[in-house]
């Protein structure tokens, strides 16, 4: 009778002791009706970590927009004109043939940042963009605009109000053309092309809200 009962109630315990590990993992997670945690949940990661330069070369990139952390005006921001914003960096060591323009959000807490610009196969000869670029699929001087978050070309920053959120403008020196069509140049298609061919690479980094502080650029 006692071996019965043992047997019985053996694969009970272990379900329970199952279950109790699984409410253990889960207490820090989502509150009930949230997602699940997943593969995709964590701090995002940029492109200038998943496609590093080699030997870490460094490119200085600057905007007469904003400082580098600082607040950006919304005249750049969908809460105002949506242009994109000036930039400039130094230029790219021997053998660049073209530049990756990308701004990323990296303000959520997902794996994928959201995507604001991709613009790619900028010829080496520029090493600045102007404001305002139009969101064209291809641009003036032959360079190439992918797929933002919901449309193509530069789509400006928008966080969640009241909420404050960093944007990453990143740029990469290759030693090649990513030669993707626009139709299918989402961001992570790009990045992959240019794993294996960045030579140099740098950011300046805007914060974004839609209420901006009394000093900042407007």
């Amino acid at each position: 009778m006692t071996s019965r009962i043992f047997k019985t109630m053996a694969p009970l315990a272990v379900a329970l002791l199952c279950a109790g590990a699984a409410t253990a993992q889960n207490a820090g997670g989502p509150p009930a009706g949230g997602p699940p945690p997943g593969p995709m949940d964590g701090p995002p990661v940029s492109g200038m970590a998943l496609a590093p330069s080699k030997d870490f070369a460094r490119l200085t990139v600057t905007s007469t927009a904003f400082d580098n952390n600082t607040f950006i005006s919304n005249h750049y921001t969908q809460y105002g004109d949506n242009k994109s914003p000036p930039l400039s960096w130094s230029a790219g060591p021997a053998g660049t043939v073209t530049y990756v323009v990308l701004c990323e959000d990296m303000g959520g807490m997902r794996k994928d940042p959201v995507f604001h610009w991709v613009l790619y196969d900028l010829p080496a000869s520029r090493t600045s963009l102007p404001e305002g670029i139009p969101t064209t699929p291809t641009t003036a001087d032959g360079a190439s605009q992918g797929k933002n978050a919901r449309g193509a070309g530069y789509m400006g920053p928008r966080p969640p109000a009241p909420q404050i959120h960093p944007y990453h403008f990143e740029v990469f020196a290759l030693d090649a053309k990513i030669g993707i069509d626009p139709a299918n140049a989402d961001r992570n298609a790009v990045v992959n092309a240019m794993k294996g061919h960045v030579l140099a690479s740098g950011e300046v980094v805007a914060m974004a809200t839609e209420k901006l502080p009394a000093n900042a650029k407007q």
